[in-house]
């Protein structure tokens, strides 16, 4: 389909103010946008009441405006510059949420400006936690056993009906990095809790779901066009089990512990939910609980707009979602855009890749006096590192020493402290920043696989992986000469994403020594062309 040629100019919402759950990867994201847009001949208005961000940088959009996203400011801008339609979904929740305070209004509708990319009804279908639910059970998609309350006497009728034991999940509508919600451990928190997420939801709407702690987490980012093509850019999966914000979790692109054919019924399941919603020029990101005793798989929800997720998965993969979206958004189908790594192959085609990319979260608790460090299901991560290798064990190894934190790989040589095993098991049990380091303190002190998986409920695959370095490490590395170390041996080692500092640290040797002796082995870092 060619381009819409009955739109001429375009307006861009921004998603304000970097805060916890919504900061530079939606600068990212509108970025794109306005530059995608812009190449193909639209006029582009941007507004973002951030200055510090690329997206307001005056040759990125003809006309940029840096003022409050609020209802009665973006009208007053609007009147003003008479845009044929709003692109609401490079933004976050900010600028979904202000498209459709602006819809609901009827001022769109009465100046005769459309939204485009996810239209009034798909966001609200996506957002909306009865529509979403009502939604899935017309196509026979499995949810949470779950109720939506407005009020707190509602909240207590939801839990007596679901007549399910704590903990229990509460996650407010239309709200970012799940804010206001959380884990329910007894009847206090959860009157608490209800209070907080109705004062935090802009339609005082709160769903109240039984705890799927436990289960394994996983998401897809999903593609939809005019023409009803539909491709799955990338699968994400969580290493922390449900119960831990995806924001806070550690998660790893591709998924690695689905089988092709649990892969495959995540895959059909995307699709019919995208149809079902009615998301047709533009992204999504679909997440995923699987049973990981019997394979039972739940909907948890729908994000109708690029994510957090999604620069995520655009980095990882060489596909860029934003852009994509943004042109699929004017009339242009998968078919017609050619991907931007290959030069050759259309957009349809999905990417696939032959590598393993880890994302850890970076964690301030020492900024935030009084805060849990804690993690549930409401975000606290002010930001993230992203690391690429051909394994698991190489990625994650590469991801923590970028957090900048002190440690140069899987350590905890000054992080934490363990002094007995009541200690051990119950820094294993709480999701925390720190846990996926105290998972080798556990090696340490003689815990076998198995112990540590039925602490954390983190799959064994993944905990198989941490022992592959552990194991190396001890056998091979640990207080062995540095110059005794044969080119398998120093190729090994970066295989597993040991670092020349951690090396040096092992060997009681220093970083120059092990880079010197790494060269002369000829063991350096290469990139492969496409």
């Amino acid at each position: 389909m060619p381009q819409r040629e009955d739109l001429k100019r375009i307006l861009i919402l921004g998603s304000g103010p970097i805060i916890i759950g919504q900061a530079c990867e939606f600068d990212y994201s509108g970025t794109q946008a306005c530059k995608a847009l812009k190449s193909v001949g639209y006029e582009i208005i941007l507004i973002n009441s951030n200055p510090a961000s690329i997206m307001t940088d005056p040759e990125i959009a003809h006309k940029t405006y840096i003022e409050p996203l609020t209802v009665e400011i973006v009208s007053k801008i609007i009147l003003k510059e008479k845009p044929d339609a709003i692109l609401p979904t490079m933004g976050g929740q900010t600028a979904l949420n202000l498209a459709v305070s602006l819809a609901d209004t009827g001022f769109l509708k009465e100046h005769n400006i459309e939204l485009i990319g996810a239209d009034l009804n798909a966001i609200k279908k996506a957002e909306d936690r009865k529509l979403f639910k009502d939604s899935m059970e017309r196509i026979n998609v499995d949810v949470c056993p779950s109720g939506i309350a407005s009020s707190l006497i509602e909240a207590e009728n939801v839990r007596n009906a679901i007549n399910s034991s704590y903990p229990l999940i509460i996650r407010p509508a239309f709200t970012l990095g799940g804010s206001g919600g959380g884990i329910a451990y007894n009847l206090e928190e959860f009157k608490e809790l209800c209070k907080s997420g109705l004062e935090a939801s802009p339609s005082n709407q709160i769903l109240i779901e039984k705890s799927l702690i436990g289960w394994k987490e996983f998401e897809l980012e999903v593609m939809r066009d005019k023409a009803d093509n539909v491709v799955i850019i990338c699968s994400i999966e969580n290493l922390d089990p449900m119960g831990v914000h995806t924001g806070d979790s550690i998660t790893v692109a591709p998924a690695q512990t689905l089988t092709d054919k649990e892969y495959q019924r995540l895959r059909d399941l995307s699709l019919a939910i995208i149809r079902e919603v009615g998301v047709e020029t533009g992204g999504s990101n679909i997440q995923f609980a699987v049973n990981p005793i019997n394979g039972e798989v739940i909907v948890i929800e729908m994000n109708p707009r690029v994510s957090r997720s999604s620069a995520l998965a655009s980095k990882a993969t060489g596909f860029p979602i934003a852009k994509m979206a943004a042109l699929l958004s004017v009339g242009y189908t998968l078919n017609e855009i050619i991907n931007d790594i290959t030069q050759k192959t259309p957009a349809c085609f999905e990417p696939s890749i032959d590598y393993v990319v880890t994302k850890v979260p970076r964690f301030a608790f020492e900024k935030f006096n009084g805060t849990s460090n804690i993690l549930t299901t409401s975000m606290k991560s002010v930001g993230e590192s992203m690391a690429i290798g051909r394994s698991f064990e190489e990625s994650i190894q590469k991801a923590l020493r970028s957090l900048e934190i002190g440690i140069y790989g899987w350590e905890y040589e000054g992080i934490i402290n363990i002094e007995s095993e009541n200690q051990l098991i119950n820094n294993l049990r709480t999701p925390t920043a720190e846990r996926i380091l105290i998972i080798k303190k556990a090696m340490e002190l003689g815990k076998d696989d198995n112990y540590i998986h039925k602490a954390t409920n983190i799959d064994l695959w993944f905990i198989e992986k941490f022992r592959n370095i552990f194991n190396f490490e001890n056998k091979y590395l640990k207080n062995k000469n540095l110059f005794s170390f044969s080119k398998g041996l120093m190729l090994n080692a970066k295989q597993l994403g040991f670092s020349d500092q951690q090396i040096a640290n092992l060997t009681n040797t220093d970083f120059y020594q092990v880079r010197s002796l790494r060269q002369q082995l000829k063991v350096n870092p290469s990139i492969q062309d496409c």
